[in-house]
């Protein structure tokens, strides 16, 4: 048998929480819903190197870029909670080998089995990333360079996840979460996760990992004040205001970037890179 070349692929698996149950409740509102959804995907805007896949409940995301993936799961999960769907799964790395033939889809993959395997254990309305990828400091930078609604990634307790927020609507990501958990209060543990992390971003929490805030401060990408200085003429400055930082004795923290090192800027501008709305 001749040895097959299978390409590594970044691979998101999102499970669309709460479909089964509405289809067996009312089947043809769903699927009046569901046809909305269906058009939204048609007409998104999704980056050019991201392929998306929608079967029933479950939706496949392929790229050979992380950022791009990152960014097309942004936008889905904007496009299921408008139609009153949270989605929670899973984001790996590794081989996927796909072929298709007569309108069949045939796919082998173990980046794909680690994302399902990943959204079996995961008990928040959320698409984890794997701890198997490596997040460099350029996967972080874009919370302090261009403020929280251009971070791809979020750390939330304990999880990198992909952050289900835009500048354009997080005010009815917030809203529309409120609505879902009077109506649903029998599923309040997942709404109320999802709404602690709205609370988080309002707040403009730090949300990134420890390990990666120390060694930005390390290299000098940022820079504490207690006061708030102007920004450096010539500097890009995000400014963090009023931040706990655990395991620190100070009660607020502000950080303003200063810089990141040439070598990560393509990189961390990739994942900053235009989020579709």
């Amino acid at each position: 048998m001749t040895a097959v070349l299978v390409p590594m692929k970044y691979i998101g698996f999102c499970d669309v929480l709460g479909f089964s149950s509405a289809v067996l409740t009312d089947f043809d509102a769903t699927i009046a819903l569901y046809q909305a959804f269906r058009d939204d995907v048609r007409n998104w805007p999704f980056p050019e190197q991201a392929q998306v896949s929608v079967y029933s409940d479950s939706i496949l995301v392929v790229s050979d870029e992380l950022p791009a993936l990152l960014h097309t799961i942004a936008s889905l999960n904007w496009a299921t909670l408008m139609q009153g769907w949270l989605i929670r799964g899973g984001v790996a790395h590794g081989k996927y080998w796909e072929e298709k033939e007569n309108g069949n889809l045939f796919v082998v993959s173990d980046a794909l089995v680690k994302a399902v395997a990943l959204e079996k254990v995961v008990k928040v309305p959320a698409i984890v990333v794997s701890k198997e990828i490596h997040l460099g400091i350029e996967a972080w930078v874009p919370r302090f360079q261009h403020g929280v609604f251009k971070a791809p990634l979020l750390h939330f307790q304990g999880l990198n996840i992909v952050n289900p927020f835009n500048g354009y609507w997080f005010a009815s990501a917030a809203i529309r979460a409120k609505g879902l958990l009077e109506a649903h209060p029998k599923h309040r543990e997942k709404y109320e996760w999802f709404l602690s992390l709205v609370e988080a971003v309002a707040k403009n929490d730090i949300l990134i990992p420890e390990e990666a805030l120390a060694k930005m401060l390390e290299l000098g990408i940022l820079q504490e004040w207690m006061d708030q200085p102007a920004c450096p003429p010539g500097r890009q400055c995000g400014l963090v205001k009023n931040v706990p930082i655990q395991g620190s004795n100070k009660t607020s923290l502000q950080l303003k970037i200063l810089r990141f090192p040439s070598i990560n800027e393509k990189r961390a501008q990739n994942f900053s890179g235009e989020r579709k709305i």
